[in-house]
């Protein structure tokens, strides 16, 4: 299931919102209200030349927004986010067929009750037959993958190694069977394509295999129409002594601020930590290899404990730049130490959205 898990989302999904970004959002807002008001002639099955060359207008952009987004992993599609992979090289081409095949690799981290926390780096090789679809002013675009033509998947930490086997096999960190089993199950995974649906306000939302045009994936907070855009809306689960690095989160203008509205469940307290990206990912590299968490390289922008109860909510005026929160519940950063109990993780369940408007 470790495996399973972490081979899930580490490639699959990392294609939906890296794809979303450029496919979609080279549309721009006006441009895609100006698709939703001919959605007869848009979704006409005749017409997949035209919706692809809508799609084509953006593939130049694709590896460009791949790597300004992570990706978050679950055990299950309605489950908490657990883990999440972060993309770092993408190369990208439309086929003579006009699909589009895209080379992509990246680290990630996933959590499961076996291993603890794992982190790992994984790529593929895919052909993907994209379209697209109208639902009013929102589209909902489709990836089915046609061919995986390689993938790899290799463990670069397990932080409690010792109970990782399977039928008597190691699993261990690095072991050839477990990279092999792991390239296998993202190949199965990634044959389940995927949909991204974007709003016309550029929010998103996606989830593997086809989601009908119309429906949507569970998310904890209502879209609030208040002119800002929402960049995230999730669940996310963080174990004793462990954190989810959610990000890049982008302010695109100066005169901008990030909202957060965060409900905490299970745990008594967690830290939230905002750090600029360059930070972030130097922090985040550690994590991803040492079993021990550490704290920041150097102080954070912002840095305040969470708990329990009423849900938490704070704008926070930020310059022009890229972003991470950070969701931390170890003691070895932030305010909070948490409670440690025989046998019983406490883990935090922390349901979070994350909105860029203009600042008060």
């Amino acid at each position: 299931m470790f495996l399973r898990t972490a081979a899930l989302r580490a490639l699959g999904l990392a294609l939906c919102l890296a794809l979303l970004g450029a496919a979609c959002g080279a549309c721009g807002a006006s441009g895609q209200g100006a698709l939703g008001v001919m959605p007869g002639v848009v979704n006409d099955p005749g017409n997949l030349s035209l919706r692809r060359a809508i799609l084509a207008f953006a593939t130049s952009q694709l590896c460009t927004e791949m790597q300004k987004r992570s990706v978050p992993l679950r055990l299950r599609d309605d489950d908490p986010v657990t883990g999440r992979f972060y993309p770092s090289s993408c190369v990208a081409q439309e086929l003579a067929n006009g699909n589009l095949f895209l080379q992509f690799g990246g680290s990630g981290v996933i959590w499961t009750n076996l291993t603890k926390r794992m982190g790992f780096d994984a790529s593929a090789a895919v052909e993907y037959d994209h379209d697209f679809l109208m639902d009013g002013d929102t589209m909902y675009v489709y990836f089915r993958q046609r061919s995986t033509t390689a993938a790899s998947f290799t463990t670069r930490l397990i932080e409690q190694p010792a109970a990782v086997s399977l039928g008597g096999v190691s699993l261990a960190q690095g072991s050839a069977y477990a990279n092999a089993l792991g390239a296998q199950l993202v190949k199965t995974e990634i044959a389940r394509g995927f949909t991204v649906i974007r709003d016309d306000d550029g929010a998103v939302q996606f989830g593997l295999g086809v989601i009908e045009k119309g429906k949507r994936p569970r998310a904890p907070y209502e879209r609030r129409d208040n002119g800002k855009l929402l960049l995230a809306n999730e669940r996310t689960e963080v174990h004793q002594n462990q954190r989810d690095y959610i990000g890049p989160l982008e302010i695109t203008d100066s005169g901008q601020a990030v909202t957060l509205t965060i409900a905490l469940e299970g745990a008594p307290g967690v830290d939230v930590i905002l750090v600029p990206r360059i930070l972030a990912e130097q922090w985040l590299q550690v994590y991803l290899t040492q079993p021990a968490p550490t704290p920041p390289p150097a102080p954070p922008l912002y840095d305040e404990p969470v708990y329990s109860g009423a849900p938490w909510r704070r704008t926070l005026p930020l310059p022009k730049g890229q972003y991470y929160l950070v969701v931390d519940n170890t003691g070895a950063a932030g305010r909070t130490q948490p409670t440690t109990y025989a046998l019983d993780d406490r883990a935090a369940l922390v349901s979070y959205a994350v909105e860029v408007g203009d600042a008060p």
